[in-house]
């Protein structure tokens, strides 16, 4: 019977650890290696017959909406003789775009999405231990200047009336839509007075492909990769084509327990906001209120927010439709902004002081920590951090009507350097474990920690 509406019950979003390696372990891989370098050869000797492999795939967590679309754009062919088109060609690859928004909590959907947890200072690690992939002291978005190939991204749907969470997948009514090739291309923070934290990420890819049906019941839903490797649909024999042109997403994964993630968290409260702010008492400070955390004229602030936009061009070449790459335009400018109620006004400003020379750059820090109810008595434990180095006041904006408050808007900017600048860019932390769910830690073979650190690599190291 046919569905009469799909809702948010129904539907999931899981991302892979890359989009032309390996995002099945077959069952007679015994190592990582083998697991990623799987012969040409057909599915009963790969150990897949029936897909009895375990999927590599990851549902991200709190997820609030999720959107895709896709733009083909074609090219009339006229010629003389005859008003109306005589045809149409694609002439350049079509443009395939997926947005979804959730509620921040551990850092994990970011550690799965390719961001590094540097740490948001130089002495302290940004990763729990066992995340060895992760390089201490680098920037947050490092490992997207670097990498090629992309992640793929699956929309799970199932029946209707159904949870996802605690679903047996496999009906012959249960449909995924993969995307192949996504690129992050913006990461937006916003966090206000009210609100649950939330990100909201963009990403672009260069195929998509629907399946239907394609599940075994208790097994999981299979189906074959969305990817293009090096802008070729006839891929070398151990990229997509084989072994690693198969998905899987695990029941195991969707159970009642399992299915709602590894986070200890169910959100984060804009109460549990921690955001340190530079010292506004430097002479050629130009902001004219107190912009500091801590004191009775420092400001009220309602809402902070950030953007890192990663405008993308598309490399193309001579005997491929599709795209080989998707590179990071440079340079990369980010914005910072802070809605606040303005007290007190900082003291002997003038703009002409700051109109010579350089102005002295700040460093703001974001802590979202655990409610504190959760451990009584002790101090709040932070779950992530954002650290912001290399910030300039571009702009102040005050207003005022009659019953308002006088508020202030700050935006500031930053200029994200290499992945060896500790000096300039955004900087994180978090603090994702994985041994707080075993149910969904058991559904991988060397648990949810083992799948982070060898297969949900960052940058060319997961360029498989």
């Amino acid at each position: 019977m046919s569905r009469n509406r799909v809702i948010y019950q129904s539907k999931a979003l899981f991302i892979a650890p890359n989009a032309t390696g390996v995002q099945l372990w077959a069952s007679g891989a015994a190592t990582v290696a083998a697991a990623k370098s799987q012969p040409e050869v057909g599915l009963a000797a790969a150990g897949l017959s029936g897909y009895n492999g375990t999927g590599l795939l990851y549902k991200l967590d709190r997820v609030q909406n999720c959107n895709f679309n896709f733009t083909i754009n074609r090219q009339d062919v006229n010629e003389f003789g005859k008003l109306a088109r005589i045809g149409t060609i694609v002439n350049e690859p079509p443009t395939v775009t997926l947005d979804y928004s959730y509620y921040i909590t551990d850092g994990l959907n970011e550690r799965l999405m390719g961001f590094n947890f540097g740490g948001t200072t130089t002495s302290t690690a940004g990763a729990p231990a066992f995340d060895t992939a992760m390089v201490s002291g680098a920037g947050a978005i490092s490992g997207f200047l670097t990498e090629t190939q992309g992640q793929n991204y699956y929309i799970l749907t199932v029946d209707e009336g159904e949870d996802v969470v605690g679903a047996t997948i496999g009906s012959a009514t249960d449909s995924v839509i993969a995307i192949g090739n996504g690129f992050v291309t913006n990461y937006q923070f916003t966090a206000s007075v009210g609100d649950v934290p939330t990100a909201s990420v963009t990403v672009e890819g260069f195929n998509i492909k629907s399946d239907v049906g394609n599940g075994t019941v208790n097994v999981g839903y299979s189906g074959s990769s969305p990817a293009i490797y090096n802008g070729s649909v006839t891929a070398p024999a151990s990229r997509i084509t084989g072994y690693n042109k198969y998905y899987k997403i695990n029941s195991a994964q969707l159970g009642s327990v399992a299915g709602t993630g590894a986070a200890t968290v169910t959100a984060l409260r804009p109460g549990d906001i921690v955001l340190s702010l530079p010292n506004p008492s430097a002479a050629n400070e130009a902001s004219f209120v107190n912009v500091a955390d801590v004191g009775t004229n420092g400001i009220n602030i309602q809402s902070f927010g950030f953007s890192v936009p990663l405008a993308r061009t598309t490399l193309s070449r001579l005997g491929a439709m599709f795209g080989y790459n998707r590179v990071v335009n440079v340079p990369l400018n980010m914005d910072l902004t802070i809605n606040a109620l303005v007290n007190e006004l900082a003291p002997a400003k003038d703009l002409f002081n700051v109109l010579c020379g350089n102005q002295t750059t700040k460093e703001f820090t974001i802590t979202l920590n655990e409610c504190s109810d959760s451990q009584p008595g002790l101090s709040p434990r932070a779950k992530i951090a954002y650290n912001f180095r290399g910030a300039i006041l571009t702009s102040e904006n005050h207003t005022q009507d009659i019953g308002g408050n006088e508020t202030v808007d700050l935006t500031y900017s930053i200029q994200i350097g290499g992945s060896n600048d500790n000096a300039n860019g955004l900087f994180m932390s978090g603090s994702y474990a994985t041994g707080s769910n075993p149910t969904l830690s058991n559904s991988y073979p060397n648990g949810l920690s083992g799948l982070l650190q060898d297969f949900y690599k960052i940058g060319s190291d997961r360029n498989y």
